[in-house]
């Protein structure tokens, strides 16, 4: 049998009545960075997840470790940003923050980023001239003068035929240059999310996936809160108490969710925002190569190299629907797949071309002047809503989640001690792959680590989050009842329960990254 509700409930019961220092909800790559900070600062951790771990925004991002490029290339004009120094203060310290995160990321785990030529196309009828984009890159430099190279280069239009990608791209006659840069790309954020779950929990925090808040509350007297637990989907199973001195709300774009739990009316604080991304082979001129310009209402489009594959995304639209089960819809595949001809006309894409696609939420701070939300990253203290020692996170995205993590044990240390020895994080991946012809190869052995080690409670838990072979170009079919094999002697799986397995595997694929 699988990890299912009768030995989660099993894992919870040995938790009622149990008392943390500090209850993080929600175990995107933010919730797991935090619960890996705070158990090294020597605090007593709860992380849980209704899903399984980074089963959210994380694992439906553009996967981009952005230098920061697009809080000043908005689509906007140029000088009527200058028209708001607020706003602009405010993009050059995200900018300054993301160039920081990057650096940090590409020295300490490059095993766990890929280095991509990023090339920008500048049009006559762009909002940016060559001298703007020259600017722009000159103040991404000096927010990090001595940070990871960004190795930029404006290819003049006599010289624009050095960069494989530029025949491809639209409007040849309007070009007024192709400017080019290194970017990276994660490879990949769940893995990456995973690695400091698991570290966290060798350092001593408590993490739990599948696990529900069905309660929150404190009570008259006592200052602690009180979370009451149950398996997700097992509403009628019983339900367990912990109580902890401080919650961390860290739901991504469920944020707003917990807070009404609480029994609060306070405004929201985050906005939803719907992306989408198609996947498809492109020439190989395009290998390693990807493309950074604007679609026809003015805002970013990536072409993005990922596994001997290009994804293209995204779309930008409020969304307010049921976060769990978002899917592309066929009227935004058919865009996307319009504006990437639009973009790049000679690669003529059609629905045949398109591998699969996938959907996220981005969970962004809500901002009254902006309907699609604000890129602060914000953290929310809720004393002022009657709710204190509670903090909501917004806006947090994945490149920066060390940063927000210490941002936060900063925040518990002013309202609290810690427990116990504070201890050394250990960023290093515990997950080894070996790529062979953009095929990635998993070992028994590893699959069984997982098995084993990890909490999966599925094959599509496996494939997806734990060994990324849903993201090779076939979506790990070839590989999935190999891996259901192994893993079954660990996980209790009958021969029947793997078949049950694969096809709850097709499901997922059939509709979350329909075609």
């Amino acid at each position: 049998m699988t990890r299912g509700s009768k030995s989660l409930a099993t894992e919870l019961s040995n938790l009622d009545q149990m008392h943390v220092d500090v209850a993080i909800v929600g175990a995107g790559i933010n919730g797991a960075s935090t619960a890996q900070h705070l158990s090294a600062a020597g605090f007593r951790v709860l992380l849980v997840d209704q899903g399984d771990f980074a089963n959210g925004a994380t694992s439906r991002s553009s996967r981009l470790l952005h230098c920061g490029l697009r809080h000043l290339a908005t689509g906007t004009d140029f000088w009527q940003s200058l028209k708001r120094p607020d706003r602009l203060i405010k993009s050059m310290k995200t900018v300054r923050d993301d160039m920081l995160a990057r650096d940090e990321i590409v020295r300490t785990i490059p095993d766990r980023v890929k280095p991509i030529n990023f090339c920008v196309p500048i049009y006559s009828d762009d909002q940016y001239s060559p001298w703007q984009m020259d600017a722009a890159f000159a103040a991404l430099r000096l927010t990090s003068p001595t940070g990871v190279p960004l190795d930029y280069h404006r290819y003049s239009p006599q010289s624009q035929n050095d960069v494989p990608v530029a025949p491809w791209l639209r409007d040849p006659s309007k070009l007024r240059g192709v400017a080019v840069f290194r970017e990276y790309l994660f490879d990949w954020p769940e893995r990456i999310a995973l690695d400091a779950i698991f570290d966290a929990q060798r350092m001593g925090a408590i993490v739990r996936n599948y696990t529900q808040v069905v309660g929150l509350k404190q009570q008259k007297g006592d200052a602690r809160w009180h979370l009451t637990l149950q398996p997700t989907h097992q509403s009628g199973s019983a339900s367990f108490c912990v109580t902890a001195d401080i919650v961390l709300n860290l739901a991504g774009a469920w944020v707003d969710e917990l807070i009404h739990k609480t029994g609060s009316n306070a405004a929201p604080k985050c906005t939803g925002i719907k992306g989408i991304h198609i996947a498809l082979r492109l020439p190989d001129e395009f290998t390693d190569w990807g493309v950074f310009t604007y679609n026809s209402l003015g805002e970013p489009l990536y072409c993005l190299p990922f596994r001997g594959i290009h994804y293209v995304g995204l779309t930008r639209t409020p969304f307010a629907g049921d976060i769990t089960g978002v899917t592309a819809s066929d009227q935004e595949i058919d865009w996307m797949i319009a504006e990437t001809n639009r973009c790049l006309p000679k690669l003529a894409v059609s629905r045949d071309d398109i591998l699969y696609s996938w959907a996220g939420v981005n969970p962004l701070t809500s901002d009254p002047e902006n309907p699609l939300g604000s890129r602060e990253i914000k953290v929310h203290d809720h004393t002022s809503d009657g709710l204190p020692s509670f903090l909501t996170l917004t806006g947090g995205p994945i490149m920066t989640h060390r940063r927000v993590a210490r941002r936060l044990v900063a925040k518990v240390k002013s309202r609290l001690p810690a427990s116990n020895t504070a201890q050394c994080p250990d960023y290093q991946s515990v997950r080894s792959i070996t790529d062979q012809d953009s095929n990635v190869c998993v070992s028994t052995e590893e699959i069984e680590r997982c098995a084993r080690d990890e909490m999966p409670s599925s094959l599509t838990d496996l494939l997806m989050r734990r060994l990324g072979l849903g993201w090779e170009p076939d979506q790990g079919i070839e590989q999935a009842r190999s891996v259901a094999e192994v893993a079954a002697p660990i996980l209790g799986w009958s021969d029947a329960q793997v078949e049950t397995e694969l096809r709850s595997y097709q499901r997922h694929l059939a509709s979350v990254r329909r075609r």
